[in-house]
C-alpha cells in the first residue's frame, strides 16, 4: 500500500510534535555558544549557504514556508546509498537564528544526537561529532542531556528507520563512521 503525501505529512507532523515536547537541556542551549550552529559565518564556511538535508516526506513541511527555502538535488550527485533513488531535499533558513521553530528539520530537533546502527543492526544514539567549523558546548563540555529528550529522540529514530530508505542511509553513515574511527560516545 502506497503512502500518500498527506499521510506522510501527518506522520512528520506527529514526529515534530513528539520532539517539540522535549529539549536537550532545561535552558536555551544557544545561550552557551551564541547560537553558533545557526549563525556561524567565518572563513570559507558561510552559514548563509548552510542547508540541512531532509528525510523522505519532510519536504512537505516546507512547501509554503516564508522562513525556509527548499532545494532539491539528485541522490546520484550525493554520497548516498544506492537504494536512495528519489531526489534529496534540503532546506535553508532565510533568517538564522530566527526561524519558524515549529517546522525546524528533524536534524535540528535531535541535535546533538544522531542515529547509529551497530554491526548487529542495533539502534544507538551518539553525539554528532561530524566535522563542524565550530564547537558545540553540549558535546565538547559533555553536558548532561535530559533523559526525556534522549528517550523521545531514540523512539523517533526507531520510527524513522522503519522506512527502508532511511534505514539504509543510517546504516550507510554508521558504516562510514566505523571505518573512519573508533571511539564515538554511545548515549543509548
Amino acid at each position: 500500500m502506497e503512502i500518500t503525501a498527506e499521510q506522510m505529512k501527518k506522520s512528520i507532523e506527529k514526529i515534530y510534535k513528539m520532539l517539540d515536547e522535549v529539549s536537550p537541556v532545561n535552558f536555551d542551549c544557544g545561550t552557551l555558544c551564541g547560537e553558533v550552529c545557526c549563525i556561524y559565518d567565518e572563513g570559507d564556511y558561510i552559514n548563509q549557504n548552510l542547508a540541512l538535508y531532509l528525510l523522505p516526506g519532510e519536504e512537505l513541511m516546507y512547501e509554503d514556508s516564508d522562513c525556509f527555502d527548499l532545494y532539491v538535488m539528485s541522490s546520484k550527485d550525493l554520497d548516498y546509498p544506492h537504494t536512495w533513488q528519489d531526489d534529496v531535499f534540503l532546506v535553508e533558513c532565510k533568517n538564522p537564528p530566527h526561524c519558524d521553530r515549529r517546522i525546524r528539520p528533524i536534524q535540528c530537533r535531535t541535535f546533538p544526537l544522531i542515529p547509529h546502527l551497530s554491526k548487529n543492526s542495533r539502534l544507538h544514539l551518539i553525539f554528532d561529532e561530524n566535522e563542524f567549523p565550530y564547537e558545540c558546548p553540549l558535546i565538547t563540555d559533555n553536558i548532561k542531556l535530559n533523559e526525556d529528550f534522549i528517550k523521545v529522540t531514540y523512539n523517533v529514530w526507531k520510527i524513522l528507520i522503519r522506512d527502508p530508505v532511511v534505514y539504509d542511509l543510517v546504516a550507510f553513515d554508521s558504516r562510514r563512521r566505523e571505518n573512519k574511527r573508533k571511539g564515538y560516545k554511545i548515549i543509548i
